[in-house]
């Protein structure tokens, strides 16, 4: 493996650069039971985790929740646990004694009379000493079934540690309730661990070191090109070289096809919102088009195109745009927060 490959990272020496975030996990989860691990999408999280976790040595059970149907059941989420677990030889051995062990979770404030939860928490229980990574955990928000209490229970109860992250900042943190008293989680300590974006210098060697790897020699117009467009993004750096080096594509067909890529990601989310998805893509057309804009400018062009909007419709749109990652909100006005989906709005939206 080399630094251009699309796949999360799994050892240290395919793992630019991280040091500082690399440690800061470490610390964390040596002093401590939780860690959520935030930064938006294509900010290297995964690949961090993993390396981090493989090069540890300790056992852990990855779920990367992206798996998981829209509409999140305890039994969809138990099927990826126990899927996960089945992929190694410690975890087979841990599913097989779970068929005859009778584990005692009276007490903890979760009923435990549905099959599908009492499987879960026998099989929490017995990974005790192990850590478990819940990727995406924001969509567990999508389900009747109060995930967050699950979660309270696993702090509560077992020697279990838990690295959770996300790339929808916003929507993990209202996931969590971390801050809200009348929360499961309240009052639990945890660390946070945020992944920015690669600094010009760093990314630059990035692609130096990468397109070494891979033996090849390019202008370097296309690498300063290259980090014009991509802003320290490591996910669209990768996605970059790993395409120059492999499609045969000129810089510009990348960009293209990097655009595509993250409307599609994007169209995908606004479907959520049903009949308000119009509202949502013209205040991402607005945002886009001006490069950055106030509310007042949106609320005027919102209006129109599609009509009359209030204060509070407008209000929710905006919050849920920047909690999901598609958009910031720098001062007074809104930006989009990815460089390569901005230039998808513009085309392709």
């Amino acid at each position: 493996m080399n630094y251009f490959s699309p796949e999360p990272k799994k050892r240290k020496e395919d793992f630019f650069d991280m040091e500082y975030e690399w440690s800061a996990l470490d610390r964390a989860l040596k002093k401590g039971k939780m860690v959520v691990v935030t930064g938006l999408r294509r900010y290297g999280k995964t690949s961090l985790i993993m390396t981090y976790m493989n090069e540890s040595r300790e056992k852990y059970v990855y779920l990367n929740c992206r798996l998981l149907p829209s509409v999140v059941s305890l039994n969809s989420f138990r099927a990826l646990l126990e899927g996960e677990l089945a992929k190694n030889s410690w975890g087979i051995r841990l599913l097989r004694s779970l068929k005859s062990a009778e584990v005692q979770l009276g007490g903890f404030g979760l009923k435990v009379g549905r099959k599908g939860e009492e499987s879960i928490l026998r099989t929490l229980k017995a990974l005790e000493g192990s850590v478990l990574v819940i990727d995406e955990a924001q969509t567990l928000r999508m389900s009747a079934y109060r995930f967050d209490s699950l979660l309270a229970y696993i702090f509560d109860t077992t020697d279990v540690k838990l690295i959770i992250s996300g790339s929808e900042v916003g929507l993990l943190y209202r996931f969590l309730r971390l801050e809200d008293p009348e929360a499961p989680l309240y009052g639990r300590a945890y660390s946070e661990v945020r992944l920015n974006p690669l600094s010009r210098d760093k990314a630059k060697e990035f692609l130096i070191l990468g397109l070494e790897q891979e033996n090849m020699v390019v202008d370097e117009r296309v690498i300063e090109d290259a980090l014009e467009n991509l802003d320290g993004v490591i996910g669209w750096l990768t996605y970059f070289g790993y395409s120059l080096a492999t499609g045969g594509l000129s810089p510009e067909k990348i960009y293209e096809k990097a655009s595509i890529l993250a409307v599609d990601e994007l169209k995908k989310a606004l479907k959520l919102y049903g009949a308000g998805e119009p509202r949502y893509s013209e205040a991402l057309k607005i945002i886009a088009t001006l490069g950055s804009a106030t509310w007042s400018q949106l609320r005027t062009g919102i209006e129109a195109r599609l009509g009359k909007i209030t204060d509070s419709t407008l209000s929710n749109i905006l919050r849920n745009l920047a909690d999901s990652g598609f958009i910031r909100k720098d001062g007074s006005k809104y930006t989009v927060a990815d460089p390569t989906l901005r230039r998808g709005i513009l085309t392709f939206l």
